[in-house]
């Protein structure tokens, strides 16, 4: 059997790590976009297919073409030199304090009420996002 660059790689139990180290070990042999900008193309390529298999209706194709996006994602995180593991914790705590933010102030708005329509809690988490 072929040695391959990937044969380093340890499995990680981070899918995002893993497929940034899967494209940086890639790269090793000229498996790679020179420049950023080919990476956004397939972002587009790769969403675009992702909503033509959710109109499928078929999970299984659903699930192929979201990683597919993710991937890409780990691949861009890659080439600007950041960890996607570290950008996703960073915006799970950026939705989280801003939903607690719209949380507060729907619930002092509308004390009797215990679920809002998504205009008026969109329309909160805007103010709550210029407030920042």
């Amino acid at each position: 059997m072929n040695k391959s660059v990937l044969d380093c790689i340890n499995k990680n139990p981070s899918g995002l790590k893993h497929a940034m180290k899967l494209t940086d070990k890639a790269s090793l042999i000229g498996f790679d976009w020179p420049t950023i900008d080919p990476v956004f193309d397939k972002m587009t390529e790769e969403i675009i297919e992702l909503k033509e298999a959710i109109a499928t209706g078929k999970k299984n194709r659903v699930l192929d073409e979201l990683g597919d996006v993710l991937f890409v994602c780990a691949n861009l995180a890659r080439h600007l030199g950041i960890d996607p593991e570290q950008a996703l914790d960073h915006a799970n705590n950026k939705f989280e304090k801003r939903f607690r933010q719209v949380e507060s102030v729907a619930k002092k708005k509308h004390p009797k009420q215990s679920k809002f329509d998504l205009e008026t809690l969109d329309n909160i988490w805007n103010q709550v996002k210029i407030l920042e």
